[in-house]
């Protein structure tokens, strides 16, 4: 294990490669922070805007001195789950003892923690990797080459993305799975960071287990690695026993005897997530709410052929490292992990379950190793002057999709309109809700401002999010149809009375939603130009163009 220690000099060079990487994935949120206007606030998401702002809203949970976890995007009440999205319910609560859920500095304040979050555990997640790749690799340059391409590695999405960016029915998977490539996941998802740190170093300090000094420490520290790992991403510690039944497998196979040993270390570290693991079964199978959240929650995986051209290179390069691997896998158990989790990756991602491409997590990890491996052994037959060069085309390419994702969401970002920036007025708007309405009173809005506001207040939309909001299209139908006037006043009153409507929010995209009804009446007189909805409602709020409506 001597040659997987790693020198200071080594870490000096992960630290300049780790501050330049986040200089590179802070250019798009400094490009919508330069880009906001008085007129239009950066929301501060870039990418994956309708998630961000579910996480702030989780954050304001706890800023409120809630503990426990409920569905605030949906209007139908539910039993609250503890230990559910801690990574920001957490900091909520910090942040709560300084500002009060009605300051209109709050959303702002839990903004700045979010990316204060994202830099950290990205740097830690940067850092475990590096360490995670010594383990299986021998020279400095061989390692940061490895981490170049587990940060940054991509297929030929960026290609795609150029000549048919919906090729079998989906956007190419380098693009939209920060599970199976990890630029998305440092980009935008601190508590993804987080999981898959934990997970990376509850591997390692298993492999460490394997000298017999502090064995059991490192087994006990393991198990506490992935109890974070749970609190965390739940769902993960499913992946993570089938990528350790598959190292098991693997190792067996390679040994020609079962793994007594590996067995006994591993199955004590997993067992002690065991009761974490039951707990989030029992709570989302026998709570209804939760349990419909979690059916509803469909992540399919895209076309096989989608995978293959995604992970292209890492798959030419690893064929020729696997014989390499499976040898060192007679004497050092942690090379059958490798081989073990990449076989089992394509079976999990088509398994007949509705969160499938999730359970490509980290495989971009095995996948850099041994395509470096492969690397190498072509480089070992050129010249060093050609090796330099083609190290240098194989990062290059296999960075292009990232580079791609990095310019188009910051080109985005400087566009300053819907869904990263905000209208100032509609933030004034949200601010007197939060002002004035009683906490958790359900808003009638159209799905992009439901989104928004359990963000900037802490009140529940009718519909706001995808998963998140039960029978989320169903309902993103009815509020269309309610702002087009094509609901009459008895099917409105249903409306509001089938989950208590408190206030009906009438801003820039409820009026595009109503102007085709209220042009066809071909009129601009002020009192027939209003939606018919607006009947019987008692007027609360109007400025800038927004108008909040109170149901009787």
């Amino acid at each position: 294990m001597k040659s997987s220690l790693v020198s200071p000099q080594e870490w000096r060079r992960v630290a300049v490669f780790a501050v330049i990487f986040m200089a590179l994935t802070m250019l798009p949120y400094v490009a919508g922070w330069l880009a906001q206007t008085e007129s239009h606030v950066f929301s501060g998401a870039v990418i994956g805007v309708e998630d961000f702002h579910s996480y702030i809203a989780k954050m304001r949970l706890g800023a409120r001195g809630i503990w426990d976890f409920y569905l605030f995007y949906t209007p139908e009440p539910s039993e609250p789950v503890a230990l559910v999205f801690l990574p920001y319910i957490l900091p909520g609560q910090m942040i709560g003892r300084w500002l009060s859920p009605t300051d209109a500095a709050l959303t702002p304040a839990l903004v700045v923690t979010y990316h204060v979050m994202r830099i950290v555990f990205d740097l830690l997640l940067i850092g475990v990797l590096y360490r995670f790749i010594a383990a299986f690799l021998k020279t400095p340059s061989q390692r940061m080459t490895a981490l170049v391409l587990a940060t940054l590695g991509g297929g030929f999405g960026w290609l795609l993305a150029f000549v048919n960016n919906n090729w079998l029915g989906s956007l190419p998977p380098d693009f939209f799975i920060p599970e199976g490539f990890s630029f998305i996941l440092l980009l935008s998802l601190p508590h993804l960071a987080l999981a898959r740190a934990a997970l990376l170093g509850g591997l390692l300090l298993l492999i460490a287990s394997e000298r017999p000094e502090r064995r059991w420490i490192w087994v006990l520290g393991a198990g506490m690695c992935w109890w974070l790992v749970g609190l965390a991403v739940p769902f993960y510690l499913a992946v993570l026993y089938c990528i350790l039944g598959a190292w098991g497998l693997a190792l067996w196979l390679r040994q020609r005897a079962f793994p007594w040993a590996f067995a006994l270390r591993a199955g004590l570290a997993a067992g002690l997530t065991l009761p974490l693991f039951a707990y989030y079964t029992l709570a989302f199978s026998r709570n209804a709410v939760f349990a419909a959240w979690s059916a509803q929650n469909l992540l399919p995986s895209p076309h096989p052929l989608q995978y293959l051209v995604a992970y292209s290179l890492f798959i030419a390069l690893g064929v020729l490292a696997a014989r390499w691997a499976w040898r060192r896998a007679r004497l050092q158990a942690r090379f059958a992990l490798l081989l073990g989790w990449i076989i089992i990756v394509p079976v999990l991602v088509y398994l007949p379950i509705n969160v499938q491409r999730r359970t490509a997590e980290a495989v971009i990890v095995p996948l850099a190793i041994l395509a470096m491996h492969g690397l190498a052994r072509i480089l070992r037959r050129l010249r060093p002057r050609q090796r330099q060069r083609i190290r240098r085309l194989v990062l290059a390419f296999a960075s292009l999709s990232s580079l791609v994702l990095l310019i188009t969401v910051s080109a985005g970002a400087l566009g300053a309109g819907l869904p990263t920036h905000i209208p100032a007025d509609a933030l004034a708007a949200f601010d007197w809700l939060n002002q004035n309405a009683p906490e958790d009173s359900i808003v009638l809005a159209s799905k992009l401002t439901g989104n928004q506001l359990p963000a900037y207040t802490n009140l529940r939309p009718y519909v706001g999010h995808g998963p998140e909001t039960l029978l989320g299209d169903e309902k993103a139908a009815l509020v269309n149809r309610f702002y087009s006037d094509q609901m009459d006043a008895e099917e409105r009153a249903e409306l509001y009375a089938s989950v208590g409507i408190r206030y009906v929010f009438y801003g820039e995209v409820e009026r595009e939603i109503a102007d085709p009804a209220i042009s066809q009446r071909g009129t601009t007189d002020p009192a027939t130009s209003q939606p018919e909805w607006t009947a019987n409602l008692e007027l609360l709020y109007d400025r800038g163009g927004y108008r909040i409506y109170g149901v009787p």
